[in-house]
């Protein structure tokens, strides 16, 4: 009975140690690197048209967001984070008084799809572009895009939201 435990027990450290190693093989090589940090920039003043029923212009009054982007062993990128501060004048480009200035500081986080895609989850104040409004976030918004300034698709919604199309209307 005592060699059967034995016998066991080695099995059990053997199968914990060929685990110990798989992990540090797969797992070192994609923390090796680190993430990788990036200034964001943006053009200092712009428009987006084709969302709200009028052309909204921006201006960045001050912006001193960053990405750090981890990525795998081949180097492709797996996830980013975005934060720093971030606040940004937004205006009805056919109605200049109808303005307002925010701190959409985020942060967020960036999720690399296989498909191409992006899901990101945006977190605290955020500017959100789906189809037909620029979405205002306090809270945890979720949703699928092409790109963090294309059109997303809403997945989920938590805290509070409102549309900046109505507030410069």
């Amino acid at each position: 009975m005592a060699m059967n435990q034995i016998s066991l027990a080695r099995r059990v450290l053997l199968g914990m140690a060929i685990s110990m190693l798989l992990l540090v093989l797969v797992v070192q090589p994609a923390l090796a690197a680190g993430p990788v940090r990036e200034k964001l920039d943006f053009p200092p003043a712009g428009s987006f048209d084709g969302i709200c029923d009028f052309s909204v212009g921006y201006t960045i009054i001050q912006n001193n967001e960053y990405t750090l982007t981890y990525v795998d062993a081949s180097g492709n990128p797996v996830r980013s984070l975005t934060q720093g501060r971030l606040v940004v004048a937004f205006a009805n480009a056919s109605n200049p008084s109808h303005s307002v200035t925010l701190n959409i500081s985020g942060p967020g986080w960036t999720t690399y799809n296989s498909d191409g895609s992006l899901t990101i989850t945006f977190l605290g104040r955020s500017a959100i572009f789906l189809e037909g409004q620029i979405m205002l976030s306090s809270g945890r918004v979720v949703v699928v895009a092409s790109d963090p300034l294309a059109i997303g698709m809403l997945v989920l919604a938590a805290g509070n939201q409102s549309n900046l199309c109505a507030t410069l209307a």
